[in-house]
């Protein structure tokens, strides 16, 4: 090929960028045009569910469109985190994802089709979560160690419900299970709302839940209050004492994270524009107080620093996992 036709196609192929270029800027500076769906891979009334619904109430302001919120449950959040993989990588789907379906989901069913780090891209963290076990209103044990007693002294175990199968809540029950060598059988419901009122109704004994889920049922005193699996005591509920406190399960600190989350492959520019409404809605005074009182905590950290997050948290969980001997039944 000569110098002068080698010398052509290189200027073609840089027109053709820089032509490429203008146009995703410019799709980038029009977007969004139309409304933005909010993926919440849990049913109603979860924690989740309240997240996402705030962040979009925020994010919306500052992004100049409606948000709105598509609960997708089912599959311990694995059915959600699917859609949202498969959807298009267009800005026009974000998704609410937490540690439990992205990471301890997918490592304790590795035939899961979807991975964190190839099928998502990161925006932001949100901020965390405590974790609660609650009993059910006619629960014989009104602390963790009573109810440690209850279960080893009954011949048929008792049963513990969570959100879903492979959950940071079953990761959770299946921790204890092991270390405490305890008898207690994993129900999964489909989120933490159905979770609840079955706690309420007697038809499962202890629930681990979010505390931002919990907390309205033990303040109005219709479940009991026997731990969180945080470090220390929650600042949102302080009264209530950490798991670690229990001298067989010193160094017990396992929490929830979210973060906001778009299918893979996302233009560059429309992905920076999200991060940077994003960042800023999370500023809000308000929208931390709305979280606050959902006993959620903002801890908000960029794209480029969620991304190597949930690399090490993924490294965690592995750890967990299998040091616990913890599998799907």
């Amino acid at each position: 090929m000569s110098a002068f036709n080698l010398g052509r196609i290189k200027t073609i192929a840089g027109a053709a960028f820089v032509a490429l270029a203008a146009m995703t800027g410019s799709a980038a500076a029009e977007y969004p045009e139309r409304p933005i769906r909010l993926i919440v891979p849990y049913a109603p009334g979860g924690s989740s569910d309240i997240v996402g619904r705030l962040v979009a109430q925020f994010l919306q302001k500052e992004i100049g469109q409606s948000i709105y919120v598509e609960n997708i449950g089912g599959g311990g959040g694995a059915i959600g985190a699917l859609r949202a993989a498969a959807s298009a990588p267009d800005g026009y789907t974000l998704y609410i994802g937490a540690n439990s379906e992205m990471l301890i989901n997918k490592l304790l069913q590795p035939s899961l089709g979807y991975d964190a780090e190839r099928d998502y891209t990161p925006i932001a963290l949100i901020g965390t979560g405590a974790i609660i076990i609650v009993g059910k209103p006619t629960l014989e044990a009104k602390t963790f160690p009573e109810t440690i007693a209850l279960v080893r002294s009954s011949t048929g175990g008792l049963s513990y419900g969570t959100s879903g199968h492979g959950t940071i809540q079953h990761l959770i029950g299946e921790m204890l299970r092991a270390r405490l060598n305890l008898n207690i059988t994993h129900v999964p419901y489909r989120g933490a709302g159905p979770l609840m009122s079955d706690i309420i109704a007697g038809h499962v004994d202890i629930g681990i839940a979010t505390l931002a889920s919990a907390l309205p049922f033990i303040t109005a005193g219709t479940v009991k209050a026997l731990a969180v699996s945080s470090a220390q005591r929650t600042e949102f509920a302080p009264q209530i004492p950490a798991l670690s406190e229990i001298p067989e399960l010193k160094g017990f600190n396992l929490e929830t994270w979210y973060g906001v989350f778009a299918p893979a492959k996302l233009a560059e520019p429309i992905a920076a524009k999200l991060e940077q409404k994003l960042l800023i809605a999370l500023d809000s005074s308000e929208l931390k107080a709305k979280l606050a009182d959902q006993a959620i905590s903002i801890k908000k950290m960029p794209a480029k620093q969620l991304r190597d997050f949930v690399i090490s948290e993924t490294e965690k969980y592995k750890t967990i996992i299998s040091e616990a001997k913890i599998a799907i039944q």
